[in-house]
């Protein structure tokens, strides 16, 4: 099983990668290059290179595919980031009125540290201190 970990994990971390994308609008970006690569494709067989590039970028010549693309954008604007909760935030607060008690508070007190006989040192220190050896 510790193999399949690593495995697990990179799979998972292209999925986020993707839920990511997605989310910033990746796939309409990815969209609207195909199209627009399309529309100069489409654009330079009638006329030459320049004039396709213009055409593809001057908002008058869409397609149908930049229409739905926009169309798109603008149903994703519209569309609100976060679930609005339609209930009152009073409903959820407590009132002052509360039946509940407030919680007694007391002091902690800690049990004394139980004595301890700790033997002394008898002998002194070796001199001079010894030094470790550095290689």
């Amino acid at each position: 099983m510790p193999t399949s970990r690593p495995l697990f994990r990179k799979i998972a971390c292209a999925l986020m990668g993707v839920a990511l994308f997605l989310v910033a609008g990746g796939h309409l970006a990815l969209l609207q290059t195909v199209a627009w690569t399309t529309m100069v494709h489409d654009f330079s067989r009638t006329g030459s290179l320049t004039e396709a590039v213009s055409k593809t970028f001057d908002g008058e010549h869409l397609c149908p595919m930049c229409k739905k693309i926009a169309a798109a954008r603008a149903a994703e604007e519209k569309a609100p980031a976060s679930v609005k909760a339609e209930k009152k935030s009073e409903v959820f607060l407590a009132q002052t009125s509360s039946s509940l008690p407030f919680p007694v508070s007391s002091p902690m007190v800690f049990k004394p540290a139980p004595f301890v006989v700790m033997p002394e040192r008898v002998d002194a220190p070796p001199v001079p201190v010894p030094r470790a050896l550095v290689s």
